[in-house]
């Protein structure tokens, strides 16, 4: 073939890799081409074809996709250390700043985690103190949108989105921001997305304009940092204000750049996978009934034990983030200093690693009927076997650096559904296709194109 006899040296390591046959001299980029924005249903195919590990080409560029739980492990858990994060640090360090440990690697990343609000000991009393602000802000946004929906569906990514940031800014700094920081929060994540998204190495720094958007954005942030510090409340539920109170020994502008941070982490993973949530209990209206239900179980302002333990909200979240992921796949590189061992093949240095859960998540025989939404499928002791983060579920990312995240991410996710189904009746994409206006922004699948109905129960 001419594409190995070109690059005869570059092939010669993963000769005894499978893989789909690469073109000369593109690779296999078309195929990613041809699912532009779905390159994870590739790799699953990929998975599927050619199992657990194989190779497949950017030009003459070769990365390794991963369907195999085990080597997955080996990667996330137990060989962190011959293993580094790239992708999609380089596009997103001029974004969230060094402040944030999803862009450090090594010693930083050690130091950046370890001090985080979000790794401390009392993580948990924000989640509780907060929630009687937070559905206050989603009950008055549901009152609205029950008036915004009553004569016509509208799209609900971008509804979402918007109240999630509005909920994280009371979450983590005691008030909402004004519609100006959320603009400029949503250009500098627009800028970051296509910086992720060009097939070429993005420059070290923004344009001009997003220099000063930037700019702006943490301003607002260090503007609320110095008001919470000079006016200390005792009783401040905030992420902000508790985290002045435990002395975290994060400098000002770390601190408050950590705030925002907060919002690149979940607005957009987190309203997908809602959205996904609501879409999937639209098309199964008897699960919609037994989990609305179940939440009206609950009292008007449950406790923080009463909303996690709801097994019916549980099991339901947990389905669609296991058949609808947010995030479907995860990139690695192999160390540039040195080549390691894999699945039995000697990759060299810096050599590029997929990640994909889309396929595992969606795996038989692991998974009874894996294309059907069925919540019940994680009682008798099936969520206990998969945990958040195990073999074959691992939607918010696996080992030591899972989603900073992801239990807040979780929590609020319940808090927003058991909100909402409690008093409202919420159709999301009836008569659609999940595929309507699916895009890929930010390193999430975005479900943009579903529309939604939200009617205050009578």
């Amino acid at each position: 073939m001419l594409f190995e006899r070109i690059f005869a040296r570059t092939v010669a390591p993963f000769a005894g890799l499978p893989g789909p046959k690469p073109l000369f001299p593109v690779g296999n980029l078309l195929d990613i081409l041809f699912k532009a924005k779905r390159p994870w249903e590739v790799m699953a195919k990929y998975g599927e074809r050619y199992g657990g590990m194989s190779v497949m080409w950017m030009f003459n560029q070769p990365s390794i996709i991963l369907n195999d739980a085990r080597l997955i492990t080996e990667v996330l858990c137990t060989r962190t250390q011959d293993f580094y994060k790239d992708e999609p640090c380089g596009a997103l360090i001029p974004v969230l700043t060094r402040s944030s440990p999803n862009i450090n690697n090594g010693a930083e990343w050690t130091r950046t985690r370890t001090q985080s609000p979000m790794t401390q000991s009392w993580i948990g009393e924000w989640r509780r103190a907060q929630m009687p602000a937070v559905r206050s802000v989603l009950r008055s946004w549901a009152e609205r949108m029950t008036s915004v929906t009553d004569r016509e569906a509208v799209p609900l990514q971008n509804e979402v989105q918007r109240i999630t940031f509005d909920c994280f800014s009371v979450a983590t700094m005691g008030r909402e921001l004004p519609d100006a920081a959320y603009h400029d929060f949503m250009s500098l994540a627009t800028q970051g997305s296509k910086r992720m998204l060009t097939p070429r190495r993005p420059k070290p720094e923004l344009n001009a304009k997003g220099q000063e958007t930037r700019k702006r954005f943490l301003k607002v942030l260090r503007e609320r940092h110095d008001t919470v510090a000079a006016n200390p409340n005792p009783a401040g539920f905030d992420l902000l204000s508790m985290a002045m109170r435990q002395h975290t020994p994060l400098p000002p502008d770390e601190l408050s750049a950590e705030m925002g941070n907060v919002f690149y982490g979940g607005c957009f993973s987190v309203p997908s996978t809602i959205v996904s949530a609501l879409y999937l209990l639209t098309q199964h209206p008897e699960e919609s009934k037994k989990l609305s239900a179940a939440v009206r179980q609950l009292d008007d302002d449950c406790d923080l034990e009463s909303l996690i333990e709801c097994k019916p909200l549980d099991y339901a979240l947990r389905e669609a983030m296991r058949l609808l992921p947010a995030v479907p796949m995860f990139g690695r590189r192999v160390l540039p200093t040195a080549a390691t061992e894999l699945g039995g093949c000697l990759l060299p240095p810096n050599t590029s690693i997929w990640i994909v859960n889309w396929l595992l998540q969606r795996s038989a025989p692991h998974w009874d009927r894996p294309l059907e939404f069925l919540p019940d499928r994680w009682g008798g002791g099936v969520a206990e076997a998969n945990p958040l983060g195990s073999d074959y579920f691992f939607p918010e990312g696996r080992g030591p650096r899972i989603c900073l995240g992801a239990e807040y991410s979780i929590f609020y996710m319940k808090l927003v559904l058991a909100t909402l189904l409690r008093d409202w009746d919420i159709e999301c994409g009836r008569g659609q296709s999940y595929d309507a206006g699916q895009d890929f922004f930010f390193g999430v699948r975005m479900p943009f194109g579903l529309r939604a109905r939200i009617r205050r129960r009578m």
